[in-house]
């Protein structure tokens, strides 16, 4: 998964680099469930090989929040608000937990621009 968002933020910046990082997060998760879930799991900040694989992926995103002139305490917020997003989307995507009829990938695309959007409200705050 590292590779998949480390090559989504290339040749972009700024929003368009989150947006990329989040959309390849979500093409992941959903292309490969079984890794994807079993990452879940596995990643529990259990003990310094979990925490450290746990740290790098996510520190990609920290990354693309501190080009946003995100702080650092608002960038962890962030962290786990997208996190949270990215991780139960897909969960209930990959269990099809979703039983209308209504576009899953237009739900994604709305909670992530609200998302940035949000995100952007921070940019500058301490």
């Amino acid at each position: 998964m590292d590779k998949a968002l480390t090559g989504a933020a290339i040749c972009v910046s700024g929003y368009d680099a989150l947006g990329a990082i989040c959309h390849a997060f979500y093409k992941y998760a959903t292309e490969n469930p079984g890794v994807f879930n079993a990452m879940l799991w596995y990643n529990k900040f259990e003990n310094e090989e979990t925490q450290n694989a746990t740290k790098e992926m996510f520190s990609i995103i920290y990354r693309a929040f501190t080009m946003l002139n995100i702080s650092k305490e608002n960038s962890e917020h962030l962290i786990r608000t997208y996190r949270g997003f990215l991780e139960g989307f897909a969960l209930l995507v990959n269990n099809n937990a979703f039983g209308n009829p209504v576009s899953i990938e237009k739900s994604f695309e709305i909670s992530l621009r609200i998302l940035i959007a949000g995100t952007k409200a921070l940019e500058g705050q301490k």
